[in-house]
């Protein structure tokens, strides 16, 4: 995907000086020190042969010498100690930030609207961004504080070696700058091609992990074995490594060109210096002791523009790593707390009304560039005009085929989308008049998706920290949805934790007990509207009516939206609405619409058929849920 902004290096460096003058000064402080010491040590070092020869010829005495030559050496030792040390505790400080930036790339996730959440090309921004604090030293963070202090270090001890070379001669050093010049584009050259494998690299790494999931994970085991797929997925294996071998080949032949250019061009670089500076020599334009200097200047001439062409390099490549970082963090934020009512206004229980209600999925990255009209979105309109009200206190149960709707009703209806047209009322005021975050509040929503944490039972319950936790309303709810014997009986108490994830002794429930334990966290929250999206896919017929037993009892007082497949279980409705392509189609009671003899009572016939005798007639699928 290409990512929405271009950043350039200096931005970038920009980015993470002020980024790191927020959370760790001691980066810059330090990293300070290093640039300023790594600039002088080599300069110390071409002078000490200098200053060596100067007291030979000189014919100072020995004591003389030591004395001259120990203080300088102890000067060397102490700068290269202290560039060390600063260079050490820069390296611990910004690798435990990364840690820090990854978790604030995580609240960002959290802050988004959530069709970028959902958006495809926004999860493919968030896993490139995330994918950059992945390679340890390599990672973006890492690599552009490293590449900055090289490149300014670099850049100094050029300027000062070209002053040293410059007394030399002044067109040797533009020859030189010339070839580093040519030397760095050659390498830009190898960083663009590199570059243009990066997706097909993406790719195949992506295909890759799928392969190693299929085969490591503990849910194929059995089906590996009962479908023998021992032999397909080994012959996946090899075609995706063959795919790494192909495109490895690639990179690592067309940088060992790069590499043959750029030590031929070295290498007539340094000789042609060298040669005239032993010219020089021979016609004794140079002294011996100006002979070492100009000699280690050169050297280190050559070294440190073959520095900060890496350095531009190392820079170059992280920078395109975080330009994913960047695009992500620099995304809009969902306005939680804007609004001119409260909540607080609203009497219970609550009346929901669409209004002329239109609704069309699209691309997060097109809601960036503009808002689109209903029209311009006929192929991906889900709902067109749609009314419907949901009485105070009404419980209404919301079926139809997949693709109906359904959930995208419960979405629009908790904040989590905003129509394209129309509006929707809570009690008569706009949704939109209220502010985001006691939106929210109205809802205890219980999703098809599980999402328990390798937290304790109450922090799942409460989702909320443990000293937060009400244990008394915790165990309630546990009782509300049917678990409370069942963690009595295995000693699963508030404090145990779950999954195991994190912990070998965690709890990790049954498809039907991750739903009861879901719909007490909903009863636990206890907001005025409880909302259940499919709470009975993985359960069997009795635990089934157990639960419909309880969502009726507890839904008592509330305003309740109970989504469902499964025809039967909707008897105890107040009213029920049959969705059909984002239409309501029919609408009443379960008795009503039998008699009414329409697309429901077609729908309950032949569910009612599959169960008593375990068949679909021909065509009949067309029409049912199951």
């Amino acid at each position: 995907m290409s990512v929405p902004k271009h950043y350039s290096i200096t931005s970038d460096i920009i980015y993470y000086i002020k980024y790191y003058k927020k959370y760790e000064p001691a980066v810059l402080l330090l990293s300070g020190i290093e640039i300023i010491l790594g600039a002088v040590i080599p300069l110390l070092g071409i002078y000490l042969p200098k200053i060596s020869i100067d007291l030979v010829v000189q014919g100072v005495t020995v004591s003389r010498a030591v004395f001259v030559l120990g203080l300088f050496t102890f000067m060397m030792v102490a700068v290269h100690i202290l560039e060390a040390v600063a260079a050490s505790g820069k390296y611990h400080l910004y690798n435990m930030q990364r840690a820090n930036q990854v978790g604030l790339l995580f609240l960002k996730s959290l802050r988004v609207p959530y069709s970028y959440v959902e958006s495809g090309e926004m999860k493919q921004l968030y896993w490139k961004a995330y994918q950059s604090f992945e390679a340890g030293d390599w990672s973006a963070s890492s690599r552009m504080v490293t590449g900055t202090v090289g490149i300014i270090v670099n850049i100094l001890c050029f300027a000062l070696y070209s002053t040293v070379i410059g007394t030399l001669n002044i067109w040797l050093l533009i020859c030189l700058a010339m070839l580093a010049l040519l030397s760095y584009m050659i390498n830009m050259g190898q960083i663009r091609y590199e570059e243009s494998l990066r997706d097909e690299q993406a790719k195949i790494e992506k295909r890759r992990q799928c392969v190693k999931n299929s085969m490591g994970h503990i849910k194929g085991a059995k089906d590996i074995r009962i479908f023998g797929m021992s032999h397909w997925l080994i012959k996946l294996r090899d075609m995706v490594f063959a795919e790494q071998r192909e495109v490895d080949r690639k990179f690592f032949l067309k940088r060992s060109f790069y590499e043959k250019i750029g030590f031929l061009l070295s290498f007539l670089r340094d000789f042609g210096a060298y040669a005239f500076l032993l010219y020089q020599a021979l016609e004794k334009e140079v002294s011996a002791s100006e002979f070492v200097l100009y000699f280690g200047a050169i050297t280190g001439f050559s070294n440190f523009l073959l520095c900060i062409m890496n350095s531009l390099s190392e820079l170059r490549a992280a920078a395109n790593s975080a330009n994913y970082l960047r695009a992500y963090m620099e995304l809009p934020e969902e306005d939680l707390s804007s609004g001119n009512r409260h909540t607080s206004e609203l009497s219970m229980p609550l009346e929901i009304r669409f209004e002329d209600v239109s609704f069309s999925y699209r691309d997060a990255s097109e809601e960036m560039e503009e808002e689109e009209k209903v029209e311009e979105n006929k192929g991906r309109c889900i709902f067109k005009h749609l009314n419907l009200t949901i009485h105070a206190g009404e419980k209404i149960a919301l079926v139809g085929v997949n693709g109906a709707g359904k959930t995208t009703l419960v979405k629009l209806l908790c904040g989590m989308y905003n129509p394209d047209e129309g509006k929707i009322l809570l009690n008569g005021i706009d949704r939109n008049e209220f502010p985001r975050e006691e939106l929210y509040q109205l809802f205890s929503v219980v999703f098809q998706e599980h999402f328990i944490l390798p937290f304790t039972v109450g922090e799942n319950i409460a989702m909320a920290e443990e000293e937060q936790v009400d244990k008394e309303r915790a165990w309630n709810a546990l009782l509300k949805a049917g678990l409370k014997s069942l963690f009595e009986e295995k000693a699963i108490g508030l404090e145990s934790f779950m999954t195991k994830k994190l912990f070998q002794n965690g709890v990790d429930l049954s498809g039907g007990q991750q739903q009861r334990f879901l719909l007490a966290r909903a009863l636990y929250k206890d907001a005025p509207v409880l909302v259940l999206d499919e709470p009975t896919a993985a359960l069997d017929p009795i635990a089934e009516s157990e639960v419909y037993d309880n969502y009726n009892k507890y839904s008592g007082g509330k305003t309740a939206i109970f989504i469902s497949h499964r025809l039967a279980s909707t008897r105890f409705s107040d009213r029920i609405v049959l969705l059909e392509a984002g239409k309501v189609i029919e609408m009443g009671t379960h008795d009503e619409l039998i008699r009414q003899n329409g697309k429901y009572a077609e729908m309950f016939r032949i569910q009612s058929n599959y169960y008593e005798t375990g068949t679909i007639e021909e065509g009949e699928a067309e029409c049912g849920l199951i």
